[in-house]
């Protein structure tokens, strides 16, 4: 496997090649200061699998405890709220376009920690220093956290052979995944995130974010260091925290990371049970 093998993949034949229209649309929403919740319903119109799934979210323990079904868009999207129906959509609208049949690797895994990483990016958000706030989009955090890894998804689906093989021994020799691909392929699932993410014509801190997430101090761009880093430190955080994750996926810890941030390692400590909280939510989702 070559890296133009995994480009000319990337064109044609993985199954998010294209970003869904309703990705894009929810995008434009949710960085539309203007943008309210008949917006998002709007294109939940549009997207009969989406509304379905909306709807199933809405009447679920996670959102509805009364027991009242909420049958219509609407009802749903005031139920749970617009920047959560907005960040929801977006994740049901990549979930549902991934087809990996591949008996030895769990997909409703590889979601799970994804949309774990995404809901704790924010949360680290909120506790962050000002200085980290001040130079952060917030609306870029659920975006970034959700598809960091999506570089080993493409891999996966294209070339799950080998890919089976690198997760072998990366969990036999205890190594980071990233370390292998390193130096089997000559480059990693990093490398394959930002060229899919320039690709999709993301913006350059999301480029940044999918490059460098396992490595941040390798990035350059100062101006991008910050979301990078609050990326990092949450898969860092569920990696740690979560019940149900390798060590091959683990990041490795570079305290140097935590003291540009401003944040304090301690976070691991008090996220324990958030993350397991946020894991349920995961698994809501995943479910519609």
């Amino acid at each position: 496997m070559t890296k133009q093998d995994v480009i000319d993949f990337l064109t044609s034949g993985f199954s998010l090649a294209n970003l869904p229209d309703s990705f894009m649309q929810l995008r434009r929403i949710a960085n539309d200061p203007h943008s309210d919740i008949e917006d998002v319903v709007a294109v939940a119109r549009k997207d009969a699998e989406l509304a379905a799934s909306l709807l199933k979210l809405a009447n679920s323990s996670l959102y509805n405890n009364s027991g009242e079904q909420v049958g219509t868009i609407e009802e749903a999207a005031q139920k749970i709220g617009l920047r959560k129906v907005v960040e929801s959509s977006l994740a049901l609208g990549i979930i549902k376009q991934v087809n990996i049949s591949h008996a030895n690797f769990d997909i409703n895994s590889y979601w799970r920690r994804s949309l774990s990483v995404a809901i704790i990016t924010e949360d680290i958000f909120e506790v962050g220093p000002r200085l980290l706030k001040s130079v952060v989009d917030r609306k870029m955090l659920y975006t970034a956290g959700l598809l960091h890894d999506i570089g080993m998804l493409a891999l996966i689906q294209g070339f799950p052979e080998e890919m089976m093989r690198i997760m072998d021994i990366s969990i036999c020799e205890g190594l980071p995944v990233q370390e292998v691909e390193l130096q089997t392929f000559g480059f990693s699932h990093q490398d394959v995130g930002r060229i899919l993410f320039k690709k999709w014509g993301l913006p350059e801190e999301l480029q940044c974010v999918a490059g460098f997430h396992h490595h941040p101090l390798e990035l350059k761009r100062r101006l991008f260091y910050p979301l990078v880093d609050l990326v990092y430190v949450a898969d860092y955080i569920c990696s740690v925290c979560g019940s149900h994750s390798p060590t091959a996926f683990r990041p490795v810890m570079f305290e140097e990371v935590w003291k540009r941030s401003g944040l304090s390692v301690d976070l691991i400590g008090e996220f324990v049970d958030r993350v397991e909280e946020v894991a349920v939510s995961a698994d809501t989702i995943l479910t519609c």
